[in-house]
């Protein structure tokens, strides 16, 4: 009997680990303990995340290395996104991603600079061929940082397979992380689907799961429903030593002990990341900002995570069907939540009329043209993730509008996959006004920028989210505060300038520095409205003249200028 059990343990270990032992083993990028800050295929706004995020002990500055042979391949900086990150192509068949530096190291800070001041550009995405910069495992290859869109210091690393550029789950890789926490189940959610009923209601019913000693349970776990029914759960996963909140690194959904359901976070590609809008309950998420991942696949939703795609279960009269979610980490914690479905008789359902005259149908993800009086959308095939009607409305109630109406295409509960183009007519007194642009109204009442292309009488732009839209003026220029120096004051003592720029309205869009009418390299830390430029050789000894200038997505500019003494 021990013997039995003994070869049950080693089979059950070589199926948990059959899924990387083909990949080859890395070290650690960089030389601290190794905590995450987030998991790969981690749920974010209109994406998965597609690397882990490793914790640098709150500071910026630590060593990075290459974890295998390879040259580097891609150079990027930016004030968005992955701020500077480095690409290394390997000898393997694999690339790896080191994102959000603070620096790189001395030959390629060297280049980049040189690429910089030659197209008068701090934003830069560098091809690099094999030879350019070669790299062995264990190279220095520059310090953790904060750059770009990062919400605080720390290593975004990322594996992707070379030849597809598919994001590949970096735990597979030999990063070792020390996990002995089960995966927290925060939330249940249990949806009635078309003509079908839940305890007597057709509406979608969201319960919280009661944490009792680190065992799963509801409230009430016994279920009436009739016909056709889809589940979703809020979880979350955490690690010793850290209080983020992580994704699972698998979900699965069991009905009287068959697999139905089951994601796994292990690959896929970047064509595919938009589809979590499918994957989650998107109306919820927009509402309370919780993601419940549903068992239910819409019909044009091709995400590959999906491992086993049965999560609608049918439910007749007389039935009982018990149902078990398991949730998994990487290091195999789990955690369980039990419940039951009972088969009721079926009650009618009154089903809502939401049709007006300006309703639309999306039918089997066709491409489809609405053309109003000043009004115009072109929606392109497989736009949405399932069949839609959308309702149009004029509005004519919002303040400093400068088309006759504000628009109202769906709303933002509808997930759009890929972009629709729409299309307003200023108010005819503003045809020719260059400083008009769509904007949709946000939740708060505020104005987001869209897009400001004139296309014979009307502006367009293109959006992935459904609301209102409407044609807004922008003439306000940006602003330009110094912060760490006086106008016409020494700089004797300063190793940098440091300059805030912001646009209020439309967002910055393009900024140069000069100095000495010279061009300098500044860098733009966007999600701080700051400008920074060391000081260099540039600032002469005696005085020198400061020129900056900064202008938003509708050409308005504010020009600083002053004179500095060192």
């Amino acid at each position: 009997m021990r013997y039995i059990t003994l070869i049950i343990i080693i089979l059950f270990s070589n199926y948990i680990f059959s899924q990387n032992e083909s990949f080859p083993q890395y070290p650690n990028p960089v030389k601290i303990p190794i905590s995450l800050s987030a998991t790969f295929a981690e749920l974010r706004a209109n994406a998965f995340h597609a690397g882990v995020d490793i914790r640098t002990q709150g500071v910026e500055g630590h060593e990075v290395f290459a974890v295998a042979d390879g040259y580097v391949s891609r150079i990027g900086v930016s004030p968005y996104g992955y701020g500077k990150v480095l690409y290394i192509t390997h000898n393997d068949g694999f690339t790896s991603v080191y994102a959000h530096l603070s620096k790189f190291n001395k030959s390629i800070t060297k280049f980049v600079k040189e690429k910089q001041y030659e197209e008068k550009s701090f934003t830069q995405n560098i091809i690099l061929k094999e030879n350019q910069f070669p790299i062995k495992r264990g190279d220095f290859l520059g310090f953790t940082g904060n750059s770009g869109s990062s919400g605080g210091p720390h290593l975004h690393y990322e594996i992707r397979y070379t030849n597809t550029q598919e994001p590949v789950n970096p735990l597979y890789f030999g990063l070792k992380v020390k996990d002995t926490k089960k995966p927290s189940i925060k939330g249940f959610a249990i949806y009635p689907l078309e003509n079908s009923i839940v305890n007597n209601q057709d509406s979608p019913l969201y319960l919280e799961v009661i944490n009792d000693n680190a065992n799963y349970i509801l409230e009430d776990k016994m279920f009436e429903v009739n016909g056709d029914i889809a589940f979703g759960i809020n979880v979350y996963d955490q690690a010793d030593g850290s209080n983020n909140k992580n994704g699972p690194y698998s979900i699965e959904l069991f009905a009287n002990d068959r697999l139905i359901f089951s994601i796994l976070s292990d690959k896929y590609s970047y064509s595919e990341t938009r589809y979590i809008n499918s994957l989650i309950d998107y109306p919820y998420y927009i509402n309370n900002n919780e993601r419940f991942i549903r068992t239910e696949i819409d019909e044009f939703n091709k995400l590959k995570l999906y491992d086993k795609r049965d999560g609608v279960v049918s439910v007749n009269q007389g039935d009982t069907i018990d149902l078990k979610y398991v949730i998994k980490d990487y290091s195999n914690n789990i955690s369980v939540l039990n419940f039951t479905l009972i088969g009721v008789e079926k009650t009618d359902v009154i089903q809502c009329d939401y049709t007006s005259p300006l309703s639309y149908n999306i039918i089997d993800g066709k491409s489809l043209d609405i053309d109003l009086d000043g009004f115009n959308v072109k929606i392109p095939d497989f736009a949405f993730y399932r069949d839609v009607t959308l309702l149009i409305s004029k509005i004519d109630s919002i303040d400093n509008v400068f088309s006759n109406y504000a628009y109202q295409i769906g709303n933002e509960e509808i997930a759009l996959h890929k972009r629709i183009s729409i299309s307003i007519k200023p108010k005819d007194e503003y045809i020719d006004d260059t400083l008009l642009y769509v904007a949709r109204l946000g939740k708060d009442g505020e104005l987001i920028y869209v897009g400001n292309k004139y296309n014979g009488e009307y502006i367009e732009a293109n959006t992935n989210v459904l609301g209102i839209y409407l044609i807004a003026k922008d003439s306000v220029s940006p602003s330009i505060t110094p912060v760490n120096f006086n106008s016409n004051s020494s700089i004797t003592d300063n190793w940098s300038l440091r300059v805030e720029i912001e646009d209020k309205e439309t967002g910055v869009c393009r900024y140069d520095m000069y100095v000495n009418d010279d061009w300098v390299l500044a860098d733009y830390d966007a999600k701080n409205n700051l400008l920074v430029y060391q000081i260099d050789h540039h600032i002469k000894q005696g005085n020198n003249t400061l020129k900056i200038v900064v202008s938003d997505m509708l050409g308005n500019e504010t020009v600083y200028t002053t004179v500095l003494h060192r």
